[in-house]
């Protein structure tokens, strides 16, 4: 008997290598369709469009454009297409076993596409992780794959498309396993590193296989390398700083007066200006050539003519990308991240260089080692970028200074946000949190977990008696009850859009959502949690099963949140009985 359930176990997983193969291979092919539909829009914007324009100066309007195009395509189509690709997958392996959603993805590849080609700052290794996992998703629901087995399969399919941006397969497969689920053993990883291999294979062959990045000696002294123990933590704050930032712009964007579709076009002009005197290092799109053509730069000109421009384009992408992404257009992360690194890598060996001449082997290096630095503290992935950037450099000798700056980076921007990382920030702020067992929400009825207590509001009331009532209950949202009858949904977003000088006149009932969507009190909490985030939400209205109208309670994210609280402290003091 346990022979044959061995022998099961061993066929299962040489079935499951062979899959990854097959995922592997469409991974690659994805990474490369992707670059090549990038390559396509830069040729429209840029070769079509830019020489129509009177002078280069209106560069600035090619991102405008592309938002103006984004914008409509991803609120009237996909709304939860916005932003990167990364989040996507982890609440698909989390929340949905590992089924990826066919239409945000596609909207989020397409409009990714428009942002990228434009000119808009973001990086593309987002939308191809997603192809990938789109793809590995497809192939194991297609064959009535285990959700275990699923959530494997699309994990290779995000190690493929990694391992062929980078021609780092090591780094494509660890980052799958340290960024996108967390939770694998060691048999896992044999598929996802198979995946990976195939993946970088496939995109060699049909791409010049020419590293993203020019690569400096990438050698470092002892004086180097106790050097990094203090920049390692500099970057680790540097890490916090710029989650940080990249979220007050979010908000920014959000409080904007604006309909959301035309928010992007303001996010393109944004990158726009920040870019236009620039053009040449890369803080329109995707970066990487710019990265280039700074380390060309700083080979042959003084350290003190380079810093202050190093800082100006470091603070620059940061701005460019903040806006991109943050206001609502599609796109990654990744990339930006690493320019940013690389900038102010560069800069901190400049500067060293100025203050230790003798000491110091080549400042050129330091711009890797802030690469790998300031990506192993926002994405919270330090083993990634220490064999991602030794992949990418071919050269392990200045592999323990990577090791320090990265590790201390990753502990510090830990510590500062509280665990999260760029990626998990953004699903917290929706009221999403990854590390909550499903099994335990799904024993949590919507009735045990929502306010029984409701403010309500009348259709007639004012809109600015319901703006003071928001700011006085803490609330940021009511129900719209006309005679006993749920009869809509109003909430601070709704608000925040109409100019303050049209409050005092609007009335509820021309603002308010018509047909709120609404669960029965006898549902599970998981299922109101994947509701809301299915429909960019944050609370539910609770209706009788057999009266969708009678209005019997309201359930918000944090009510899940602690009600699975309260069922864990209730299963622990059962344990300790």
């Amino acid at each position: 008997m346990n022979i044959h359930l061995k022998l099961t176990e061993d066929l299962r997983w040489i079935y499951l290598d062979l899959l990854s193969i097959v995922v592997g291979i469409s991974g690659g092919l994805g990474a490369v369709a992707f670059r090549k539909l990038v390559e396509l829009s830069h040729d429209f914007f840029f070769g079509f469009l830019l020489p129509l324009l009177p002078n280069s100066y209106f560069v600035v309007l090619l991102p405008v454009l592309g938002g103006l195009i984004v914008g409509p395509l991803i609120y009237k189509l996909a709304p939860e297409a916005k932003g990167d690709g990364i989040s996507h997958i982890m609440i698909a392996l989390q929340r949905f076993t590992g089924d990826i959603r066919k239409r945000a993805g596609l909207v989020l590849i397409f409009t990714s596409a428009i942002t990228l080609g434009s000119g808009g700052s973001a990086g593309r290794e987002g939308p191809i992780a997603l192809i990938g996992a789109s793809a590995g998703s497809a192939i194991g629901k297609a064959i009535r794959l285990s959700a275990r087995d699923l959530k494997v399969l699309t994990c290779c399919g995000v190690a493929s498309g990694i391992a062929a941006t980078f021609n780092a397969p090591m780094g494509g497969a660890i980052f799958s396993m340290e960024v996108i689920s967390k939770k694998f053993t060691s048999l896992d990883a044999v598929p996802i590193l198979l995946a990976a291999v195939v993946g970088k294979a496939v995109a060699t062959e049909l791409i010049d296989p020419v590293p993203e990045f020019v690569n400096p000696n990438f050698y470092f002294t002892t004086f180097d390398m106790v050097l990094c123990f203090f920049i390692g933590p500099l970057f680790g704050f540097l890490s916090f700083l710029w989650v940080k930032g990249y979220y007050f712009f979010e908000d920014r964007f959000q409080d904007l007066p604006l309909p959301d579709i035309l928010k992007p076009a303001v996010g393109g002009l944004t990158a726009g200006v920040c870019g236009i005197f620039f053009f040449e290092f890369g803080i329109m799109g995707v970066g990487y050539e710019g990265i280039n053509n700074i380390f060309m730069l700083a080979a042959r000109a003084p350290a003190t003519d380079l810093l202050l421009l190093l800082l100006a384009l470091g603070l620059l992408k940061m701005l460019a990308t903040s806006s991109t992404v943050g206001s609502g257009g599609s796109g990654g992360v990744f990339a930006p991240t690493l320019y940013i690194g690389t900038m102010f890598g560069l800069a901190a060996g400049m500067l060293a260089e100025i203050l230790a001449p003798d000491q110091i082997a080549n400042p050129l290096d330091y711009g890797l080692l802030g690469m790998g630095a300031l990506f192993a503290g926002t994405a919270g992935a330090p083993l990634t970028c220490i064999f991602m950037i030794t992949e990418m450099t071919g050269n392990y000798s200045g592999l323990p200074s990577l090791i320090i700056c990265c590790i201390t980076s990753y502990t510090v921007a830990r510590i500062l946000l509280k665990g999260g990382s760029i990626y998990t920030i953004k699903l917290m702020r929706k009221g999403i949190y990854l590390d909550l067992p499903q099994p335990v929400l799904s024993e949590v009825s919507v009735g045990e977990a929502m306010h029984k207590e409701v403010i309500t509001v009348s259709p007639l009331c004012r809109i600015s008696e319901v703006r003071d009532g928001i700011y006085r209950c803490n609330y940021t949202g009511f129900p719209v009850v006309d005679e006993g009858r749920l009869v809509g949904m109003i909430t601070f977003d709704d608000i925040r859009r109409i100019p303050p000088h049209e409050q005092e006149k609007m009335t509820v009932k021309e603002v308010a959502v018509r047909a709120p969507i609404t669960i029965n009190p006898h549902q599970s909490a998981k299922m109101a949690m994947d509701i809301m985030y299915e429909n960019d939400v944050g609370r539910l209205a609770v209706v009788e099963k057999d009266d969708p109208q009678k209005l019997i309670g309201i359930i918000t994210r944090s009510d899940v949140i602690r009600a699975y609280e309260r069922e864990m402290k209730r299963s622990q003091d059962e344990a300790t009985k």
